[in-house]
C-alpha cells in the first residue's frame, strides 16, 4: 500500500555500472566497487559493483580465501553479500592515503593553515611507541618508535598541506597528526561519518588508544565505500554531515500522505572555512587548481584534464601495502564518488592492484553523473586559514648555526637543523641558507641548511632545499604507494601511500 521512491540517480547508477563492467571484463573474483552520495542531503545516488544480486550461486567460482576454499563459494558473479555498505562477513576495506584528509581537517580546526610547511625526510622518527619491526626504529633514548617512510624511501623536501596532499607525503602527515593528536584526527573522521569495525573498534572508539595510533592517517583501518564517499561529501557541503539516506520519499497510496522517516538528517560538524580549506588542498591530487594557486610540486592524476574539464573537482587516491587494494575519491559540489578495487573474498590477497582501473572508472562515473548539471565553484577559504600570518624568513647565510637558529625563531618560525651538509661557499659548519626562503606562515618549520665549505659545482647538489642548498629531490613515481592492509598491522604498519 505504499509507493517508495529511492534516492538512486538513474543517470549516475547506469553510468557507474557500465564503467565498472567495461573496466572489469575477465577479472573474476576481483571487485571494483563504487558508492556515491549527494553533499548536503546524504542521498545515496549510486551503488555499483561488478556482481549480480542473486541467491543462485551454484555457478560461482571457488572462494579465494584459503581458509574457506572448498567449503564456501566465492561471491562472483552472483552474490547477496553487501560489499558496498557492509554487513555479514564484510566490514570494509582499507583506504590508504585517502585518510590523510582527516589529519588535515583536524589540523585546520586547530588553526594550522594550509601553508604550514616543514621538511619531509624519509624515514622520520615519531613519538609513537612501536614494537621492533619494518616500520620501527630507535629514538634518541633507544626506545622503539614508529618511523614511517615516503613512497620510494626518499625525502621530498619542504611541503605545505597543499603540496603534501598532492604528492601524498607520508612524512608530512604522520608528524602533522602527531602535532594535532591522533585522537583528534580519529574524532574528525568519526564526525564525518567514519565508523570503526571489528578489531579497529578497540582503537577508534577509545580516545586513549587512538592517541597512539600513529599509522591512522595512512588509512590502515577498514571502512565501507559508502562511509568514505559520504565523509568526503561533508567537505563539499561546507562542513555539513548528512547521514546516508537511500529513500527519497514514502507515500501511502490510498491517502496520498507522505510517511515520516525519509527526511535528511544533517549536522554542521565543522566550520565552513575548515571544509573549504580542506577542499582547496584536495584539488591538488586530481589535477585541479587551488584557488590560491598552491598545487605545484605534487604528483596529480590526470582526472581533471582527461575527464572533468567542465567542473571544479577535488579528491584523493590511496594504495594499501603490497598493492592489495587501490582506492580513489573524487567529488564536485553535487556528488561525491569513492571507488575501491580489490578482492573482497580475502583482504590478504596475493594479487596486486594498480590505479589504471579504479582511477578512470571513478572519473568517468563522476563525469557521466554530472552531464547536464551546473559547474559550481567550491567556496574559497579565508586567507587566514589558507596562508596564516605571513612572516619573512631571515637571511642567515654564513651565520653560525646558533645565530641562524635564533634569527629564525625570533621571526616567528620553528627552527630545524638539517641532518646533512650541502655544498656552499660559506665556511664549513655555518648556515648555508634556509628551506624555504622568502616567506612562510607563522609557526611553520624552517630548515637551516649546514654548509660543507665546498662551493656548489655546475650540477645540482644533494637534496635539501634552497638558499645555498641543493635541488629538491624529484617526486616519487605516481601510483606506486604502499600502506598496511593486514588488520594486525594497523598499529605496526609497513610503508604507506
Amino acid at each position: 500500500g505504499y509507493k517508495i521512491t529511492s534516492t538512486l540517480d538513474i543517470q549516475a547508477q547506469v553510468g557507474a555500472k557500465k564503467n565498472i563492467d567495461d573496466a572489469m571484463k575477465n577479472r573474476q573474483n576481483e571487485a571494483l566497487m563504487l558508492a556515491g552520495t549527494e553533499p548536503g542531503t546524504g542521498n545515496v545516488r549510486l551503488l555499483a559493483v561488478n556482481r549480480n544480486y542473486s541467491n543462485d550461486q551454484r555457478n560461482n567460482g571457488p572462494h579465494t580465501d584459503p581458509a574457506k576454499a572448498g567449503k564456501v563459494k566465492g561471491n562472483y558473479p552472483n552474490t547477496t553479500v553487501p560489499l558496498l555498505t557492509g554487513g555479514a562477513d564484510i566490514q570494509g576495506y582499507q583506504s590508504g592515503s585517502v585518510f590523510k584528509m582527516f589529519t588535515m581537517v583536524a589540523a585546520l580546526e586547530k588553526g594550522i593553515p594550509l601553508d604550514y610547511s616543514f621538511d619531509t625526510p624519509s624515514p622520520v622518527k615519531t613519538k609513537y611507541p612501536l614494537a621492533p619491526g619494518p616500520a620501527a626504529c630507535n629514538d634518541d633514548r633507544g626506545r622503539s618508535v614508529y618511523c614511517p617512510e615516503n613512497s620510494g624511501g626518499k625525502g621530498q623536501g619542504v611541503k605545505s598541506m597543499w603540496t603534501a596532499f598532492g604528492s601524498s607525503t607520508n612524512t608530512y602527515f604522520v608528524p602533522l597528526q602527531e602535532r594535532v593528536g591522533a585522537d583528534n584526527v580519529v574524532a574528525a573522521a568519526k564526525k564525518m561519518g567514519i565508523v570503526f569495525h571489528g578489531d579497529d573498534k578497540d582503537l577508534g572508539d577509545n580516545p586513549q588508544a587512538a592517541a597512539l595510533w600513529g599509522a591512522f592517517t595512512l588509512g590502515v583501518s577498514i571502512h565501507t565505500p559508502l562511509e568514505v564517499a559520504n565523509a568526503y561529501a561533508t567537505l563539499a557541503a561546507d562542513g555539513k554531515y548528512c547521514k546516508p539516506k537511500p529513500i527519497q520519499e514514502i507515500v501511502e497510496i490510498s491517502s496520498g500522505n507522505k510517511v515520516d522517516g525519509a527526511e535528511s538528517k544533517c549536522e554542521q560538524v565543522m566550520s565552513e572555512d575548515v571544509a573549504r580549506a580542506a577542499t582547496d588542498a584536495a584539488r591538488c591530487p586530481v589535477g585541479d587548481k587551488s584557488q590560491y594557486d598552491k598545487c605545484s610540486g605534487g604528483t596529480a592524476t590526470g582526472t581533471k584534464s582527461e575527464y572533468l574539464k567542465s567542473w571544479p573537482i577535488a579528491g584523493k587516491t590511496g594504495t594499501t601495502d603490497s598493492e592489495k587494494s587501490v582506492t580513489m575519491e573524487a567529488f564536485t559540489k553535487q556528488l561525491s564518488v569513492f571507488g575501491v578495487h580489490t578482492d573482497p573474498d580475502t583482504p590478504q590477497t596475493t594479487k596486486r592492484f594498480k590505479h589504471d582501473q579504479v582511477n578512470p572508472t571513478v572519473a568517468k562515473t563522476l563525469r557521466d553523473a554530472m552531464q547536464g548539471k551546473e559547474a559550481i565553484q567550491f567556496g574559497k577559504p579565508s586567507q587566514g586559514l589558507a596562508l596564516g600570518e605571513r612572516r619573512n624568513i631571515p637571511n642567515v647565510k654564513c651565520k653560525s648555526i646558533a645565530d641562524a637558529r635564533n634569527a629564525v625563531q625570533a621571526a616567528g618560525f620553528e627552527a630545524q637543523i638539517a641532518s646533512g651538509k650541502v655544498a656552499s661557499e660559506c665556511p664549513d659548519g655555518t648556515a648555508a641558507g634556509t628551506d624555504p626562503t622568502g616567506s612562510s606562515s607563522k609557526g611553520s618549520i624552517v630548515v637551516i641548511q649546514v654548509s660543507n665549505g665546498q662551493p656548489p659545482g655546475p650540477s645540482p647538489g644533494p637534496s635539501g632545499g634552497t638558499g645555498g642548498g641543493g635541488a629538491a629531490p624529484p617526486p616519487p613515481p605516481p601510483n606506486n604507494p604502499t600502506t598496511p592492509t593486514d588488520p594486525r598491522c594497523r598499529i605496526n604498519p609497513r610503508l604507506c601511500d
